[in-house]
């Protein structure tokens, strides 16, 4: 009986050593893998204005409402201020705190997002956005403020 020299199990038709042949096509395949999802990011990828419209477009049954009301108080409130202009300071006042209010009560979600995203709290200790810091460790009574003007 004839002895064999090269007893490898895959065939191939190169006379390269089949693990490198094999180690080659892998090689291949990974690099058209890479390439094929590459491909396929890149054409996902939209500029960001263009995804902007599109969700402007998306939502505009909620978008155009509070333009119409945006416009709507900012008509009263021209309205307003030409009638009495002595109001003028009042107003924009009570307008800069109301924002002044929502832009902490912003900033203090954003603070409690962050914190239970990188496990500082869990959702069941959760129970309402404090303002400050403080809030959390003393409780207190919220100061109650009288605006009838």
């Amino acid at each position: 009986m004839k002895e064999v020299k090269n007893n490898d199990v895959y065939l191939t038709l190169e006379d390269k050593k089949s693990d490198e042949f094999i180690l080659k096509q892998n090689l291949d395949a990974l690099r058209n893998t890479k390439n094929d999802e590459m491909t396929r990011i890149t054409q996902d990828l939209v500029s960001i204005p263009a995804t902007l419209v599109r969700l402007k477009w998306q939502n505009r049954r909620e978008i155009y409402p509070l333009q119409v009301k945006e416009e709507i108080y900012g008509a009263v409130m021209n309205a307003i201020i030409e009638q009495r202009p002595e109001l003028k300071e009042k107003l924009l006042g009570r307008l800069e705190a109301n924002y002044q209010y929502l832009l902490a009560r912003e900033i203090a979600t954003l603070r409690l997002t962050r914190k239970l995203s990188d496990g500082e709290y869990r959702t069941s200790n959760v129970t309402c956005v404090a303002l400050d810091e403080d809030a959390l460790a003393t409780p207190s009574t919220a100061p109650t403020d009288s605006k009838n003007a």
